[in-house]
């Protein structure tokens, strides 16, 4: 096994590693990563610079490495598209999928969509404890001026998948050579430093940052004054909170492929490779992605402007007008009665091509909108569209629709919670709201049945109830909101422990309140398996959040 010089509770923890370029960064989190594979712990890696991938195979090239699946980049196992981040965090954050998402070569418009994706489908996705490795992090959580609304939303969820992340069981390793170049709210967010070679003034300045919190005020005059002379398998590591460093250490060389020397120009793949399953990732994805595809606005207007393309295209209409002059001709040489049934059936023809045609583009234009429209609009689009009915409440008739029906059981929980939040809600308070868990096996079930049947309207994190929704849903008995929602979770807690720490913090609530005080008040020794597991049972269905200082869910009170 990989062996680490760090005391293994590090490896519980934010690590942030910072140093210049080619001091060794990038190699100590190779050899924190495969401690993490070889402990069969779920790992993911995310690669701006293109140059992991010899994770999967050995330190002479000629051996398997770790079945690490390789999304994107020239090792592939599957390709990665830009517009797949919200499904590729789905594959990653609900099993042990150890993955490797190479963005080389990738633009910064690319990748800072993918990432926006990515992280906050991670954050709100994932169950038990996992790893998220970030390389030259700079490109994610950059410090200084944001310039776009992307930037702002990339920025926004590294920084919460940093300060917020432990509590989702989201442990971060992460690295950059620009230190200066981190936002300082991720960095102050990671508990433990590993300080590599700096030599410029502002990124010594960025490692200082920590190094002034340091209770031994010479030993971090000693840190700074060694930063410029480290070898490159060296570093300083410091985790104040568990009370290791700040100490010199010397990391061991990693023990697969060195990718990130440069490589000859005709190696794509090494002859030791590890293999990995590839079946249910890749018809996942590529369904996944066909349906992201097909809510692109950019792709849309290209799809519209085709159809109208081929809606005025006149070598069509020319073609029609030729078939109707040969039927013509064809019809003179017949008796009267044969002449006008020609010529009505090739009139016939024609109405029902151009009809056809018609119906396609009407057809794209309304679903393509409808899907990409807020729910006050759509509704009102398509209440505009219908014809007067004689009777006042719309039924929902599947023969005219999409063939989409309500359902029961939690697919029906969730259309009615939505119904009655018809501005939308997020996935946690739609969670709460039906008591489907989000991101479980149910909800994943639920989830597909309503994207496939057109049920459901989603707008970045925002899920609505779209038109055909709330026809199918029909009437409904209301879901309980306010006190009555959370009267309905301490009856689900039992009459036990368990139900009287909930009932603690909701009293509390909008305070935090001390996990200890909690423990004390309920007889319950905290740290041991009883706190352990109703503390797991709580946060799962994402009802409280902390850890040492514990919070009701805005969403149970909103």
């Amino acid at each position: 096994m990989t062996k680490i010089p760090l005391p293994p509770e590090e490896l519980a923890q934010h690590i942030i590693v910072l140093g210049k370029t080619g001091s060794g960064k990038s190699s100590k989190m190779r050899v924190l990563v495969e401690n993490l594979l070889e402990r069969e712990q779920p790992v993911c890696i995310l690669d701006p610079k293109g140059d992991w991938w010899g994770i999967k195979s050995s330190h002479d090239g000629k051996h398997a490495g770790y079945p690490v699946v390789i999304f994107g980049g020239e090792h592939a196992d599957v390709p990665l598209n830009p517009r797949a981040g919200a499904a590729v965090a789905e594959l990653i954050a609900t099993g042990n999928r150890p993955s490797l998402l190479d963005m080389g070569g990738w633009m910064v418009g690319e990748r800072t969509r993918f990432f926006v994706d990515f992280a906050s489908n991670f954050f709100r996705l994932t169950r038990g404890a996992r790893h998220l490795v970030i390389d030259e992090v700079h490109n994610f959580a950059p410090q200084g001026r944001v310039l776009d609304v992307d930037a702002g939303k990339m920025l926004h969820w590294s920084n919460r998948l940093a300060s917020e992340g432990r509590g989702k069981g989201i442990t971060l390793i992460a690295a950059s050579q620009r230190p200066q170049k981190v936002h300082k709210d991720f960095v102050t967010s990671c508990e433990t430093l590993i300080a590599c070679r700096v030599i410029h003034k502002l990124d010594r300045d960025a490692v200082k940052d920590w190094i002034d919190g340091c209770a031994d005020a010479q030993k971090g005059r000693d840190v700074l004054q060694q930063l410029a002379t480290m070898r490159r398998e060296e570093a300083w590591v410091w985790s104040p909170e568990i009370e290791f460093g700040p100490e010199r250490v010397t990391f061991p060389m990693f023990r697969t492929y060195d990718s990130f020397k440069p490589q000859l120009a005709n190696v794509t793949k090494l002859a030791g490779w590890a293999t990995v399953d590839l079946d249910e990732v890749r018809g996942k994805l590529s369904q996944v992605v066909k349906e992201v595809e097909s809510n692109d606005p950019k792709l849309l207007k290209q799809r519209i402007a085709e159809l109208e393309a081929q809606v005025a295209r006149p070598r069509e209409l020319a073609m029609d007008v030729d078939l109707l002059e040969r039927s013509k001709r064809q019809a003179q040489t017949l008796g009267a009665e044969q002449r006008d049934a020609a010529w009505s059936k090739a009139l016939d023809e024609l109405f029902q091509s151009f009809r056809a045609e018609l119906e396609k583009f009407a057809d794209a234009m309304h679903f393509r909108f409808h899907a990409t429209l807020p729910v006050a609009q759509a509704n009102r689009t398509a209440s505009e569209r219908r014809e007067p009915s004689p009777s006042p409440t719309p039924v929902y008739n599947p023969a005219e629709g999409n063939g989409a029906t309500a359902g029961g059981g939690a697919k029906r929980r969730i259309m009615i919670a939505l119904a009655q939040h018809p501005a939308g809600v997020t996935a946690r308070k739609l969670g709460i709201l039906s008591d489907v868990t989000p991101g479980g096996s149910t909800w994943r079930g639920a989830f597909a049945a309503l994207r496939r049947e057109q049920l459901i309207i989603e707008v970045g994190d925002v899920i609505q109830l779209s038109e055909t929704g709330r026809l199918a849903l029909g009437d409904y008995a209301p879901l309980p909101t306010g006190d009555a929602l959370r009267q309905h979770w301490l009856r689900k807690m039992g009459h036990g422990t368990r139900r009287e720490i909930l009932q603690l913090i909701l009293e509390a609530y909008p305070k935090e309140i001390s996990a200890q005080r909690i423990a004390e008040r309920v007889g319950v020794e905290r740290g041991g398996s009883t706190w352990r597991g109703h503390m797991a049972r709580l946060r799962g269905l994402d009802l409280v959040s902390g850890s040492d200082m514990l919070r009701a869910r805005d969403e149970l009170f909103t």
